[in-house]
């Protein structure tokens, strides 16, 4: 008799793929306070056979990330966003943490990976709203959540990134 592969798979698991994703280390995506709400919401939207997939290798790509990110960018491109199956994956997990809201899959992976009533567009939380990547990779605050400090219109933005 063939049973189905225990989940193994934790927050850990989920931070380490998405470091690899995101770029941003993991005390930072940790630090942003959102790495429960999104672990839950993935969790809840994606089967369980298909996230053992997608977290399999992930804290080995995360430890490899230090010392051969072009071996690592290369996985990324190969295994993850050429896929059809973990693809649209990736790219909704990517949204999450830059934008702090769920982008549903793809209906065509719904129907032939499966759907989840959880899987609606919709921002998080509050919290995901402000802490969302996004901000501090344009070097910009979350208009009407984070003020800037006073004075700070009167100088020149900078120049060349952040």
């Amino acid at each position: 008799m063939m049973t189905a592969p225990e989940f193994e798979y934790g927050i850990d698991d989920f931070v380490a793929i998405s470091t690899v994703l995101t770029g941003y280390s993991r005390a930072e995506l940790f630090g942003t306070g959102c790495a429960d709400e999104y672990w839950h919401q993935f969790r809840r939207v994606v089967p369980d056979h298909i996230l053992i997939e997608f977290f399999n290798g992930a804290a080995k790509l995360e430890r490899l990330q230090e010392t051969d990110p072009q071996a690592v960018a290369l996985e990324i491109r190969s295994r993850y966003l050429s896929s059809e199956k973990l693809g649209p994956l990736a790219r909704t997990l990517i949204q999450l943490w830059y934008l702090g809201q769920w982008v549903p899959l793809p209906p065509s992976w719904r129907s032939r990976f499966g759907a989840s009533r959880f899987d609606v567009a919709r921002v998080i939380s509050v919290l995901a709203y402000k802490e969302g990547l996004v901000w501090d990779a344009i070097g910009a605050h979350p208009m009407g959540a984070k003020q800037q400090g006073f004075g700070s219109w009167a100088e020149a933005p900078p120049k060349g990134g952040v």
